[in-house]
């Protein structure tokens, strides 16, 4: 509430309210102090009010900037972010922190969903509401009426898509890339996601260990590969140096090659991302089970693991008996 008292001849209004910081002016007329404190409490009231101490005048667009500048760039890979945060910005970027409200997210959230998939459309708003989090809790803007939140899109289950040894054959054969045809059995042996493995360093590679350290990954957390026999052979035979990428490919010509050999191959509706899906099927096949699976693949949850599974349903039959 507002306290008003004079102080060196003139009338200080200071105005207290629970989730702002103290609001005080001075004024020559005591009248002048209360109908001040009287505006700034109803807009405090309304959530609209929008102090200049208060830090709440910034916009959606300079607190995820600054996110994208200070906690973004710690990431393995930021590009991402830069990416998601487009679209945000676009459409949300000029409201005040403070007046982004529910309904707004809502509304983002179903016109994008028009244009995006739902896990694009997840990722950006996930991304969103990390940025609000950290002003909040780091950066000392008040959010009176707390985050703004919607439910997140319901996501597909995962494709279903399992790609054949004889498929992959057909791929290896039908491709004119010399390292598409070592990355493709790869990615199958070691569940490894494009650029985890466009990211390998020779020295990171351990062959007498049977492993490889990936210090960048998607998920920013760094994990060590074990390899299989095929995997180990396939490194084997390729190496001609202790330091160094292994792979010298782009990831756009990694896919654009992949999709080429798919298409000479006459397969359908197969995607470089589903040999993970394979890789990931394979594991659990193999007899290895969650926790272990997990430490291979890098998932960090059980929920998006689940989603890259697709067991052979005659596997399971045999193990039914």
């Amino acid at each position: 509430m507002a306290t008003i008292g004079q102080y060196r001849g003139k009338w200080k209004c200071q105005v207290r309210k629970t989730g702002y910081p103290t609001q005080t002016q001075s004024f020559d007329l005591r009248a002048v102090a209360v109908a001040w404190g009287n505006e700034v409490e109803a807009k405090m009231n309304r959530g609209a009010f929008a102090g200049s101490t208060s830090k709440q005048s910034i916009t959606v667009r300079a607190v995820l900037e600054r996110y994208l500048a200070e906690e973004s760039d710690k990431k393995a890979y930021s590009a991402a972010d830069l990416s998601r945060a487009k679209p945000v910005l676009a459409a949300l970027g000029a409201y005040h922190v403070h007046k982004l409200t529910h309904a707004d997210l809502a509304e983002y959230k179903r016109n994008r969903l028009a244009l995006r998939s739902p896990q694009t459309v997840t990722h950006e708003l996930n991304l969103l509401h990390r940025a609000y989090v950290i002003a909040s809790t780091e950066w000392g803007i008040v959010l009176p009426n707390g985050v703004p939140k919607t439910p997140r899109p319901t996501l597909p289950r995962g494709r279903g898509t399992r790609i054949r040894p004889n498929q992959i054959d057909l791929i290896m054969q039908a491709t004119e890339s010399e390292q598409l045809k070592l990355i493709v059995p790869l990615a199958v042996e070691t569940a490894m996601r494009r650029s985890e493995l466009l990211g390998i360093q020779w020295e990171h590679v351990d062959l007498d260990r049977r492993s490889i350290y990936l210090d960048k990954t998607k998920n920013g957390l760094s994990r060590t590969v074990p390899l299989s026999n095929r995997a180990l052979q396939v490194l084997q035979g390729m190496q001609e140096a202790t330091a160094g990428p292994v792979f010298t490919l782009a990831a756009s010509s990694v896919t654009q090659a992949f999709q080429r050999a798919v298409e000479r191959a006459g397969l359908d509706h197969m995607r470089f991302h589903d040999l993970r899906h394979e890789a990931t099927s394979r594991l659990f096949e193999r007899g290895l089970n969650v926790i272990e699976v997990a430490r291979i693949t890098g998932h960090v949850t059980l929920s998006m693991l689940d989603r890259y599974t697709h067991l052979d349903v005659q596997g399971l039959v045999q193990k039914l008996g």
